[in-house]
C-alpha cells in the first residue's frame, strides 16, 4: 500500500508526502510517484504526527455524562463500579469502537489503555486500524486481575501483538495491588520486554495512606520494591515531593499529565510540570476516560495542559504550543516506544491532516498557536494510521453503526442500575 499526499503544508511550507507501506518515504517539492491513493491538500490541510493518548480507558466512553459533578469516592462507589459490575465483553468492544472513532475523529492515534475484557478491547482497536498499548489489569479484588490469571490472558493473547497491538502489565495502583503483585508485575515485564502501566498518587489520601503503612511516600515505595525503570509509565503524578521526582528521574520512568481529569475530579494539586522538566523525565499527555474527562480530544486537552501550568507557574511564557505539541505527540510516542511523533522520512506513517479553512486558524499567523490555543478536535480532516488511512474527508468507516449501538447498550445498563 502506497500512498500519495500532495500540497500539504509541512512546518509551513507546502511540499508533497509519499508512504510506502507503514513508512514516510519521501517528503520533497513536486514528488512524481505512482501509489495506489492520493490526497491532494491544494495548500489548504497541514500535516502533524498523530496525537498519543499516554493514558485513558477507552471502553468508559460508554459511562460518558453518567455521574458528573461528583466526589471522586461517590463517583466510583455511587455511580460507575455498580455500573461496570454489569459490563460484558461486547459492551467493552462496543465501548472501545466508540472510543476510537472519538479518537481518528478528534486525531489520536495511538492509545494507552487499561480496562476490562483486553481480547474484546484488542478485537475493536484492530477494526478500527489504531495503535495501542493493551494493559492487563493486576487488581488485588478481581479473580482475573490476579498473576496467575494475568499471565495465563498474557500468553493467550501474545499472538495478538502486531504493529498495531501491542500488551502491558498494569497494576492498577498501589493501594489495589499488593507488594506481592507489584513485584510479579515488575518482574513478568521484565521477563516479557513489556511496558508497565500503573496510576500515581493521584490523590493526597493515596500519599497519606502509603506513609501510614509502609512510612514511605508512593514513588518512593515503589522506588523500594524496584517496581520503577525505563518501561514504567506512571498516570496522574500530582501528589509528588521533590524527592520522588528525583527518584522518578533517576529511573527513567515516564509520566502522563491529565488536566482536565484532575481539574473536574478536584485531585486538589497540580501536576508539576517544571520540576519534571527541570530533571529531563519524558512527559505525555493523556485525557483518563471519558467518564471522567469527559472529552478524548487530545487538542481540547493540550490547550488546558499549557494553560494550566502558566497559571501555576505565573509566566505566561511557560509551555508554549510547540512544545504542548510535542508533549502531546513525541512525549507519547516515546513513552510507548513508537517510532512516529516527528513528520521525518523514515518514521511511521501515523500523521493527521488538518483544515485550513476552519474559522481557527483564520488570519493564519502562527499555525501551531493556533491549533493548541483556538482549535478542537474537528479540525482533523483526514487521518493515516501505520500507513492505512482510517479516516478520509471526515468519513469513517462503520461510525454511525458504533454510534448507534452504544447507545442501544447504555440505554440497557442504565435501566439495570436505576
Amino acid at each position: 500500500m502506497s500512498i500519495l499526499l500532495k500540497n500539504v503544508i509541512i512546518d509551513g511550507k507546502k511540499k508533497d508526502l509519499f508512504i510506502e507501506g507503514k513508512i514516510i518515504k519521501n517528503i520533497g517539492d513536486n514528488l512524481d510517484l505512482k501509489s495506489d491513493e492520493e490526497i491532494d491538500a491544494r495548500g489548504e490541510k497541514a500535516v502533524i504526527p498523530g496525537f498519543v493518548n499516554c493514558h485513558t480507558h477507552a471502553a468508559m466512553s460508554l459511562l460518558r455524562g453518567y455521574g458528573d459533578d461528583l466526589s471522586l469516592k461517590e463517583w466510583l462507589e455511587k455511580k460507575i463500579w455498580p455500573l461496570e459490575a454489569k459490563l460484558t465483553q461486547d459492551d467493552i468492544y462496543w465501548g472501545t469502537k466508540l472510543a476510537c472513532l472519538e479518537m481518528i475523529k478528534t486525531g489520536t492515534l495511538a492509545f494507552n489503555d487499561m480496562y476490562f475484557f483486553p481480547e474484546a478491547a484488542i478485537k475493536a482497536i484492530e477494526e478500527m486500524g489504531l495503535r495501542a498499548l493493551v494493559g492487563l489489569v493486576v487488581f488485588d479484588l478481581s479473580e482475573s486481575g490476579q498473576p496467575k490469571n494475568i499471565e495465563k490472558t498474557y500468553y493467550r493473547l501474545k499472538s495478538k501483538k502486531s504493529d498495531l497491538i501491542d500488551l502491558s502489565i498494569a497494576p492498577h495502583a498501589i493501594y489495589t495491588a499488593s507488594k506481592e503483585n507489584l513485584i510479579w508485575s515488575k518482574e513478568f515485564a521484565k521477563k516479557e520486554n513489556l511496558l508497565l502501566h500503573i496510576h500515581l498518587s493521584e490523590t493526597e489520601k493515596e500519599v497519606d495512606d502509603c506513609l501510614e503503612q509502609n512510612k514511605l511516600r508512593p514513588a518512593e515505595y515503589l522506588d523500594q520494591i524496584n517496581f520503577l525503570g525505563e518501561n514504567v509509565i506512571l498516570a496522574h503524578s500530582v501528589w509528588l515531593s521533590g524527592e520522588e521526582i528525583e527518584i522518578i528521574s533517576r529511573n527513567k520512568s515516564s509520566v502522563v499529565y491529565n488536566p482536565c481529569y484532575n481539574l473536574k475530579l478536584v485531585s486538589g494539586e497540580i501536576f508539576p510540570y517544571k520540576s519534571f522538566k527541570d530533571k529531563n523525565v519524558n512527559i505525555c499527555l493523556g485525557t483518563d476516560g471519558a467518564a471522567s474527562n469527559n472529552s478524548l480530544d487530545m487538542i481540547r486537552e493540550a490547550k488546558f495542559a499549557s494553560l494550566l501550568q502558566k497559571h501555576k507557574e505565573k509566566d505566561p511564557t511557560f509551555l508554549p504550543a510547540s512544545e504542548m505539541l510535542s508533549v502531546a505527540t513525541k512525549g507519547g510516542s516515546d513513552a510507548l516506544r513508537i517510532d512516529s511523533g516527528e513528520i521525518k522520512e523514515g518514521k511511521l506513517a501515523d500523521l493527521i491532516l488538518i483544515d485550513l479553512n476552519k474559522i481557527y486558524f483564520t488570519p493564519g499567523l502562527n499555525f501551531v498557536s493556533d491549533l493548541i490555543y483556538a482549535a478542537s478536535g474537528d479540525c482533523i480532516s483526514d487521518a493515516i494510521c501505520n500507513g492505512r488511512i482510517v479516516m478520509r474527508n471526515k468519513k469513517v468507516e462503520g461510525e454511525d453503526k458504533s454510534i448507534k449501538k452504544s447507545k442501544k447498550i447504555v440505554e440497557g445498563l442504565a435501566r439495570g442500575v436505576n
